[in-house]
């Protein structure tokens, strides 16, 4: 993918998931990208990187934190 495109594509996913850091996305930005860096057919990749970029952060977005000092909570026998 061309550098502009990567940078594009960075930003606005930036702005989409902002609780992720610029640099954070940008890394997986550049690593979906690396998966298809020896395609021979170039033209869906940049739909390919977004959507598995997107799809990571989507999980990564709805993972639910769970208080592990609440007092509800018991140990698994």
């Amino acid at each position: 993918m061309p550098e502009p495109e990567v940078e594009a594509l960075v930003a606005e996913l930036s702005v989409k998931y902002p609780l992720f850091a610029t640099t954070t996305i940008q890394r997986w930005v550049r690593r979906e990208c690396a998966r298809y860096a020896e395609a021979r057919i170039t033209t869906f990749v940049p739909i390919l990187v977004r959507r598995g970029v997107e799809r990571t952060l989507r999980e990564l977005d709805t993972i639910q934190v769970i208080d592990l000092t609440a007092p509800n909570l018991s140990p698994v026998h």
